[in-house]
């Protein structure tokens, strides 16, 4: 499998733990302009030489930093057999460094990550002029040019940080792009002392280049495995999808197969633009016909000519699956964020869940997991036992749809309704419906849910209770607020550097009583374990599955619900563990006749089977499978 290289830029903030945390943090790179420092000339490749880099350098940046007083060093490593760079001679370093209070700043290259840098650990040494500092593309030349061994190269910059003066002094070595191993190794003096490669965190590759020099090749295009694509049948979809241009010139067009079964098919043609440049990655587009029934089938995407000229990549071929649908559902979208009161940066997290709320009405379906704070200083704390885990790194943070860990304000990259948008854009292969009544002293929610898939298979479901209005005074309601103009002076952070809708919480006090909305409070986990029994689903087939979920019986939770503002949500899962769809409904008031909205019609049972198959005439402990009068099935647990 070819690791998945690709310029979406992650601009998302990963929360902070606390504080005083010395871990690296990421936050967005605000400087619309590196500073009002003389501009560094660039230098200009000559013949034979293009700068490369394992990232563009026409991309969106983020900033990267300990949050602290420190001196970092930042390297990649270069392997002696890469594709483009292996063999060819260095020339000079590119890199970008913004911080105000940026000193003593070096760019080197040595053969193993230096423990000092120094002339004893290192290759080769250039100190950077004072005065080339604040900018974001730095161009220092190397003493001497340096032929990439078979060994590989560690190409790096160290600067110290003085002072705190913003967050550019805050997060400052710039990243982009996204995680590789190899693209962003790093450690600081003080507080990170130890090299760490920092593939697998979600802060992207570290923005450096290399100019290099040598002979190059060119017609030369290896697509990246994409997917999954949707489309309906008979009908024809598109894909857009990752390549790395491995040659000297830019790529403005290719030609494509795709083989599905053994089969390959015609040829097409697709034009790139804007054009991908040489040794670089973009996005090209691509028409993939879906089949003439419904079906899931792996396939395979050839890219047989660049510019009109066979293609001298050794890997031409890109893997995906394709799913021909007879009928395209619209999905509704969970967010599960990670959340408490003691977390002083989680407010933020609170703005993006109303931004998603407001923007995407019904198809959002948000669930607040006050899981930072224990129960004595977070009212809505809802215990790890009592809730799937999603093993959130830090908080405030958030899973879409049970996907990557992002952040709830900014996302993957810089604003979570574009994630979000990229979700709803996606197909649901089931049909979900859910409705829930309160019995009758409200200490209980009996839960239905309507499942219709478009695929046989086997399912897990889960049902949720989240609440809306929730507030309160004292122990258990204050949100801490690391935004508040109390703590400037710690975190360097002023209202005019916030983004429009979180300015606000510059003028709130460090501590404060919102009022919290999408509360989990309640699922059908208990003990760590869903209750709900896995459910084998039929295509095209509605089954029917109940359960009964305790409220919350917490004294200062349980006061503060709003029983007109709590909701039931059904969370369909495949056997892959992904999120097929969801529903959220209002519960509904207790209703002595036991008649659930979720169902409309007036079908009776006409036989009721066990698990096992075995037809019975009465209800019996466990999982029972129901045939209706109208063709439907249902499966309800018997308690």
């Amino acid at each position: 499998m070819k690791k998945f290289f690709t310029l979406i830029t992650l601009l998302a903030t990963v929360g902070v733990l606390s504080m005083q945390a010395q871990a690296f943090q990421k936050a967005p790179f605000k400087s619309a302009t590196a500073s009002s420092r003389a501009q560094r000339a660039i230098i200009e490749p000559g013949a034979n030489q293009v700068w490369w880099g394992y990232v563009s350098n026409n991309t969106s940046l983020s900033g990267l930093g300990v949050q602290a007083k420190d001196t970092y060093h930042c390297a990649i490593f270069i392997p002696g057999n890469h594709v483009i760079a292996g063999g060819k001679t260095i020339q000079a370093v590119r890199f970008g460094l913004v911080a105000p209070n940026a000193t003593n700043a070096k760019v080197w290259i040595a053969s193993k990550k230096p423990s000092t840098i120094d002339n004893t650990n290192c290759i080769d040494i250039v100190d950077v002029p004072q005065s080339d500092l604040g900018n974001i593309n730095i161009d220092i030349p190397l003493n001497t040019p340096y032929t990439i061994p078979s060994t590989g190269v560690y190409v790096g910059y160290s600067f110290t940080i003085s002072a705190i003066s913003n967050s550019d002094d805050q997060f400052p070595i710039l990243i982009t792009g996204s995680d590789a191993p190899n693209t962003l190794i790093i450690k600081t003096d003080t507080n990170v002392p130890s090299w760490s490669d920092m593939n697998g965190q979600g802060f992207g590759s570290l923005f450096l280049q290399v100019l290099l020099e040598g002979d190059f090749g060119d017609n030369d295009v290896t697509p990246l495995d994409f997917g999954p694509v949707y489309g309906e049948i008979n009908k024809t979809g598109g894909a857009a999808f990752v390549i790395n241009n491995n040659g000297y010139s830019p790529v403005s067009s290719v030609d494509y197969i795709i083989t599905t079964d053994g089969n390959d098919s015609q040829e097409f043609h697709a034009t790139i633009e804007p054009a991908v440049p040489g040794f670089s990655a973009g996005y090209m587009g691509a028409i993939i016909p879906a089949e003439a029934e419904q079906c899931i089938k792996n396939k395979t995407l050839t890219i047989t000519k660049v510019n009109g000229n066979e293609n001298n990549a050794t890997d031409k071929t890109a893997s995906f699956t394709m799913y021909s649908l007879s009928e395209i559902i619209d999905r509704t979208v969970i967010v599960e964020q990670f959340t408490g009161t003691g977390c002083g940066w989680c407010p933020r997290g609170h703005v993006g869940m109303a931004k998603m709320r407001e923007a995407f009405g019904d198809r959002f379906a948000g669930v607040a997991l006050h899981q930072y704070s224990g129960q004595s200083s977070d009212a809505m704390n809802i215990a790890t036992n009592k809730y799937a885990k999603l093993s959130f790194s830090g908080a405030p943070s958030a899973r879409i749809n049970r996907g990557a860990e992002v952040d709830p304000y900014y996302g993957s990259y810089n604003d979570i309704l574009e994630d979000m948008n990229e979700e709803l854009a996606i197909p649901a292969l089931a049909e979900v419906q859910v409705s829930g009544n309160f019995n009758e002293d409200k200490t209980k929610v009996d839960a239905k849910a309507n499942l219709r898939p478009l695929f046989d298979g086997t399912y897990k479901l889960e049902f949720v209770l989240v609440a809306d209005g929730l507030t309160g005074t004292g122990s258990g309601w204050n949100q801490t607020n690391y935004y508040s103009y109390a703590y400037a002076s710690q975190t360097g952070i002023t209202k005019a550097g916030l983004p429009d809708d979180l300015k606000y919480l510059y003028d709130t006090p460090a501590t404060f009583n919102p009022i919290f909305n999408d509360v989990a409070i309640a699922s059908s986990y208990v003990s760590g374990s869903n209750k709900v029994p896995a459910q084998t689903l039929t295509s095209g087939e509605t089954s029917e599955v109940s359960y009964t979920v305790s409220m919350p019986t917490y004294t200062k939770l349980k006061n503060a619900l709003q029983y007109d503002q709590i909701y039931v949500l059904a969370i369909l899962i495949d056997s892959s563990n992904k999120v097929v769809n969801v529903a959220k409904a209002k519960v509904a008031d207790y209703d002595p006749t036991g008649i659930s909205a979720v169902s409309s019609n007036n079908a009776t049972e006409t036989v009721r089977y066990t698990l096992d198959g075995r037809q019975i005439t009465a209800p019996q402990h466990g999982l029972n499978i129901i045939k209706m009068s109208d063709g439907t099935v249902r499966k309800v647990v018997v308690k």
